[in-house]
């Protein structure tokens, strides 16, 4: 009889199988070994190898300026700025934008104007020696603007301003909505009070939208306006306060839009108060920030004179800016 027959033969099987499986675990150890287990003299000689070449190779600065083509290039070049603003862009929700600017505000001018060009906005510096809305109001109607956007020369924008503002017009639009003055900045908290708007959820009837960092007003708005105040405009009261008792007295038509878009930027000029408003804490994406950060020749800004606007009145420089010298 084979000794793999019969009764033995089970145990000759399962001892044939213990022995495989044993071979093939010390064949495994073996390459496990020679793979992980490197001569560490032969890692000690390579990185030695490494090392005397890179101390002998010669140093070389390195330049970290921008670079177009391959070659360093001053940031300063004209090939390396945002090409100007384009009006199409602005006509995506209004027919012109005004900033209003007073000559005696020293700074604001060239910080706007920067501004306006990094957000690719066509706008005109409204510079007068006393600049007033009243007169922007005039300007709007004579010219013939059927809408147009006012903000003040103390302002940052959030980065989807325009799309927000364009969003907002569709809503009134789209509902027929019979409106003077929407508002895109201002300091109130309380502008959500009301129910949304049924076609935009950021757009909502004015409740008190005081300040008058940013509105658009539409050609009707502008003529109420003008109309009104020529009359009864009261010096001694603030226009932010006015404005909102006539649209307590329901004379004026008017939406908000919060979060607002526009904001005063009091940390940025300390020629007003700089006392913090509430409102800013929804502030969220600035576009001034985002131009200091992505515009080389803004990286160190500093909020120039405007001395060829200033009034022989503010011929010295004011005392948050004295470095001991005068304006010629």
């Amino acid at each position: 009889m084979s000794p793999l027959s019969g009764p033995h033969s089970a145990w000759w099987y399962g001892r044939a199988i213990r022995l495989y499986f044993i071979f093939s675990l010390v064949i495994s150890l073996v390459w496990i070994a020679k793979i992980c287990f490197i001569d560490s003299s032969n890692l000690t000689n390579s990185h030695s190898i490494v090392s005397n070449a890179a101390d002998s190779a010669p140093r070389v600065a390195i330049d970290h300026s921008p670079a177009v083509g391959h070659t360093n290039a001053d940031v300063n070049d004209p090939s390396l700025q945002l090409s100007g603003p384009a009006p199409e862009y602005a006509l995506a929700f209004t027919d012109h934008i005004y900033c209003i600017n007073e000559m005696s505000k020293l700074g604001r001018k060239g910080r706007m104007a920067e501004l306006f060009n990094y957000m690719h906005l066509h706008v005109e510096m409204f510079s007068r020696k006393h600049s007033t809305h009243i007169d922007i109001w005039r300007d709007m109607i004579n010219s013939g603007y059927d809408r147009a956007l006012i903000v003040e020369d103390d302002v940052d924008f959030e980065l989807d301003s325009v799309a927000v503002i364009s969003r907002a017009l569709g809503a009134l639009n789209s509902t027929s909505a019979d409106w003077d003055i929407l508002y895109v900045g201002h300091c109130s908290m309380e502008e959500n009070q009301r129910k949304a708007h049924s076609a935009y959820s950021r757009l909502y009837k004015s409740t008190h939208p005081f300040c008058t960092s940013g509105y658009l007003l539409s050609r009707n708005g502008a003529k109420k306006l003008f109309a009104y105040f020529i009359e009864h405009y009261q010096q001694a009261r603030a226009l932010d306060i006015q404005l909102v008792a006539l649209i307590k007295r329901k004379l004026l038509k008017s939406y908000s839009i919060y979060p607002p878009v526009v904001y005063q930027r009091r940390d940025l000029y300390p020629s007003d108060d700089g006392l913090e408003l509430k409102i800013a804490k929804k502030f969220k994406n600035s576009a001034w920030n985002e131009a200091l950060a992505f515009v080389p020749r803004l990286a160190n800004w500093v909020d120039p004179l405007d001395s060829v606007y200033l009034l022989p009145a503010f011929k010295h420089i004011p005392s948050w800016m004295e470095d001991g010298n005068t304006v010629n």
